[in-house]
């Protein structure tokens, strides 16, 4: 299984950035994981657009789903060689999907004319041909799940948008990569984000096998928290940068 990093920023893009977005491959896979602001175009600059076979949203906040509206168009474009992915929403996605394009007038059909789109069950396990997913209930300000995507014998536990909660360490034990959003910079009491600290800290009672820490906001200084992660988690962890690419063996 390989996983490509398209976009680790949080809310707003940094320059050059772009917000959530990841790659997952196995065999003739290709899974988008979430497609926030800027990870359209980086993911052209990673495969084709006819290379996606499935795409999977963990939640409707902007930096994880707004650029799933100029894909509609690439599609648009491009239907004459690129076929129509698989779209898998949270429960309610659908309309929320089509209410986020009201405004220009759209007909019902606008998203479903170019994706195969359906609401996943988060009580279910999907199968994504090579992959499967299952979901977990995240600690977030709106619905949100995270994800334990495995294939080929491995597995990939990815958080969402999340502050700690038992759900997210139940779905992450044991993983052979633990994808994990850090957003907070600050030892404050919001509590629908992690810490670094907080990251590493379920990781490493996770017994998870590797960290990638993601879903920073571009102007904030976690050098702290960060040297703080590490002695969390007990060994080196790594952060996720836009075109990183990790093979999960």
């Amino acid at each position: 299984m390989k996983l490509t990093v398209l976009g680790s920023s949080a809310a707003y893009p940094r320059p050059g950035g772009a917000c959530s977005g990841y790659l997952v491959e196995q065999g003739s896979t290709r899974l988008l994981v979430d497609c926030g602001t800027g990870v359209l175009s980086n993911l052209q600059q990673v495969t084709a657009l006819k290379e996606i076979t499935h795409i999977v949203i963990s939640h409707f906040h902007g930096d994880h789903i707004l650029d799933i509206i100029p894909y509609r168009y690439a599609l648009f474009h491009q239907r004459q060689e690129a076929p129509r992915p698989r779209l898998y929403l949270p429960p309610g996605g659908g309309e929320a999907l089509l209410n986020s394009v009201s405004v220009f007038d759209t007909p019902r059909t606008f998203f479903y004319d170019f994706f195969e789109m359906e609401e996943y069950d988060p009580g279910s396990a999907l199968k994504a041909d090579d992959l499967s997913i299952e979901f977990a209930a995240a600690k977030h300000y709106i619905s949100a799940y995270a994800m334990a995507i495995s294939g080929g014998g491995k597995r990939l536990v990815y958080s969402s948008d999340s502050g700690p909660c038992g759900e997210l360490a139940a779905l992450a034990k044991g993983a052979d990569l633990f994808l994990c959003e850090a957003t907070r910079c600050e030892n404050d009491e919001e509590w629908g984000h992690m810490t670094a600290v907080e990251a590493a800290t379920l990781a490493r009672e996770a017994g998870v096998k590797r960290l990638v820490l993601t879903h920073f906001w571009p102007d904030c200084d976690y050098s702290r928290l960060l040297e703080q992660a590490g002695a969390a988690f007990g060994r080196a962890f790594e952060m996720a940068q836009e075109f990183s690419s990790y093979t999960i063996e």
